[in-house]
């Protein structure tokens, strides 16, 4: 199993992304709200404070993804979703993922279908 974070800066494709991680099976996703540094900074920093139109842009906050993924194929399927619909990830101002491996798991409920 599998650990699947995507931070994503563009809050409008959460919905998106969750319902493509349907699609393939992932029934189980947890969406939190989450500040970058430079955001944080910007605001906590005086010095920063003037810089805070160029840090932040447009954007109140990001969305943070967490769901564990049952199997390789189906966590390559769901990490190609979130590229699909979030674009190039390569790009700084898209979001990052990345996967932590899963041990051990309670509560997880048994996946549909």
């Amino acid at each position: 199993m599998h650990l699947l974070v995507c931070i994503v800066n563009n809050t409008a494709a959460v919905n998106e992304i969750i319902a493509g991680f349907v699609e393939i099976g992932v029934t189980g996703a947890t969406v939190i709200d989450s500040h970058g540094t430079a955001e944080i900074a910007a605001e906590q920093v005086p010095i920063f404070s003037g810089f805070r139109h160029l840090l932040r842009g447009e954007r109140e906050s990001n969305r943070t993804i967490f769901s564990v993924i049952p199997d390789d194929d189906t966590l390559e399927a769901a990490m190609n979703r979130v590229a699909e619909i979030c674009g190039d990830l390569s790009d700084s101002s898209t979001g990052i993922m990345f996967v932590l491996p899963v041990t051990r798991v309670m509560g997880l409920a048994p996946r549909l279908g």
